[in-house]
């Protein structure tokens, strides 16, 4: 019975993968270049429906300012618009975003509307935030800059300009293998080597008990290029 259980379960990995359904697991400094901004802040109040009910959305209080956003005094309190209701990525719920609570927050600049979040790994409340996670932050923004985190397309310039050697790595990994992936994500980060020519994962002091606690977290980079 249990073969069979996990006989479906790869079974619907497989062709989910296969149809686009399962996204590849990102590294949180992936997450964190994408995002137009990174924040820490008090939610005040909510959640509100938008007048045109598009929109939930909380008043926050910035204070603390990752990447993105200027550290000027106007944007100390503001709005934070999330998915509505209705919506698979919303951050409403017993497990979302609460009035009250203070948060790693990131997301995007919609035009016309503002800061907006959705459902994301990366967000936590800030008193889970560890001491070693908020320094990452400023190795993440460097790498930002100056690394490639994903496989450049033709046409994207911009990715080009930047070094290679993070990218293979970032995106060879299968869907499935994202719960084996916690000594990566939490304790290697991209950034220039000591030639100044390319990028690569440079692993912090901390993964040697990840890693003897989770050899399937190593095994699973064999043959995966760095």
């Amino acid at each position: 019975m249990e073969v069979h259980a996990c006989l479906l379960v790869i079974s619907y990995l497989l062709a989910s993968c296969h149809a686009g359904l399962i996204p590849k697991p990102e590294h949180p400094q992936q997450v964190f270049c994408k995002a137009d901004f990174v924040i820490r802040a008090d939610v005040v109040s909510g959640p509100e429906t938008d007048p045109e009910g598009h929109y939930q959305v909380f008043s926050i209080n910035i204070t603390e300012v990752f990447r993105g956003l200027s550290r000027g005094p106007a944007l100390n309190a503001t709005k934070l618009y999330t998915p509505g209701n209705m919506s698979t990525e919303r951050v409403t719920g017993p497990y979302g975003i609460r009035a009250g609570a203070e948060y790693l927050l990131h997301g995007e600049i919609l035009k016309g509307v503002g800061m907006y979040t959705r459902f994301s790994s990366l967000r936590k409340e800030w008193n889970n935030v560890i001491p070693q996670e908020r320094e990452k932050f400023q190795y993440y923004e460097a790498g930002c800059r100056q690394c490639q985190l994903k496989l450049c397309g033709e046409t994207d310039l911009e990715c080009q300009k930047k070094l290679p050697g993070c990218e293979m790595k970032a995106n060879q990994l299968a869907p499935w293998e994202s719960l084996k992936l916690s000594c990566w994500h939490w304790y290697e980060h991209c950034e220039v080597d000591a030639t100044g020519e390319q990028c690569y994962w440079k692993k912090t002091d901390e993964p040697k008990e990840c890693e003897e606690s989770n050899p399937s977290s190593i095994d699973s980079f064999q043959g995966v290029e760095a």
